[in-house]
């Protein structure tokens, strides 16, 4: 990348080397799968656990992305293929990076909820998490500066339920909010036949130690301790700056028009989000 001509050729793989190279090489095995409702506090989580000396985090990684879509580029493309080139390319991005780690955990796009029954097939033993935060201060975030897939047209609008046509009439407040909302129904439709953890913003950080490493089984020292609480030190998307919390001020400069689409699209899926969260009989005893 230092020649400026190299610049000129793009090197590519092909995925099915990537079954050879899983045979050879083997990465991690997952240990946990952590899913969103998008600026809920997911990448907090994954820094937190990304500080313990033995783990490996794969976050957002735009590979898994692609793999997890291609069928929208590939219409021939079989779930079971789809499955196969997950736990191919899982393999290639979770190797060791010093050689002693021993933990793997993969911070999915909040959009790959919806492939939550395909992502199981791959690794159906591996325990998951739904983190999700009040619509409201969600869709403010959102507004203020847009995820990809609050942009209409930028991930295929019939992963949302939406056609195309439809994504670009509607308005952006009902637009998000509907997206969100499918988020969060796909999570809940997984839970009932596989139980997650389903966690709220307002549990963390509190929540990685008293609940989310016993789910994960995971040991924490005294010095993981030391190390979570750093990581909570910082802003999440912006580690030069300290944490503040920021709900309350999301809340008031919500606009009506915020409100409004909130309170008919994603209050019901949250008060579900909430019952399943308190009735989790999977994660009861780490609460």
């Amino acid at each position: 990348m230092q020649l400026p001509f190299s610049l000129l050729f793009r090197p590519r793989t092909r995925i099915e080397w990537l079954r050879e190279r899983d045979k050879l090489t083997p990465g991690l095995q997952p240990r946990g799968l952590i899913f969103h409702m998008s600026r809920c506090g997911s990448t907090l989580v994954s820094q937190m656990l990304g500080a313990l000396p033995g783990s490996v985090v794969l976050s957002e990684a735009g590979p898994i992305d692609s793999v997890l879509r291609a069928h929208f580029k590939d219409q021939s493309l079989s779930d079971e293929m789809r499955v196969e080139w997950l736990r191919w390319l899982v393999s290639a991005l979770g190797q060791r990076r010093r050689g002693d780690e021993t933990d793997l955990f993969i911070k999915f796009d909040s959009w790959s909820a919806l492939e939550l029954p395909l992502i199981h097939q791959a690794y159906p033993d591996v325990p998951w998490i739904f983190l999700y935060r009040d619509p409201v201060e969600v869709l403010v975030s959102q507004l203020g500066q847009r995820g990809a897939h609050m942009v209409p047209g930028t991930i295929e609008p019939e992963l949302f339920g939406m056609n195309l046509a439809e994504a670009f009439q509607i308005q952006p407040e009902e637009y998000c909010a509907r997206v969100l909302a499918q988020t969060c129904e796909a999570a809940l439709r997984h839970h009932q036949n596989s139980p997650g953890m389903m966690i709220n913003y307002k549990q963390l950080p509190d929540a990685v130690w008293t609940a989310l490493a016993g789910f994960f089984r995971i040991e924490v020292s005294d010095s993981d301790m030391e190390a979570f609480g750093r990581a909570t030190q910082l802003d999440a998307k912006n580690p030069s700056v300290a944490f503040v919390n920021d709900s309350q001020a999301k809340q008031d400069s919500s606009s009506e028009a915020v409100r409004q689409a909130a309170e008919k699209w994603l209050a019901p899926v949250y008060q579900r989000l909430e019952a399943a969260r308190f009735g989790n009989s999977a994660g009861m005893k780490y609460l």
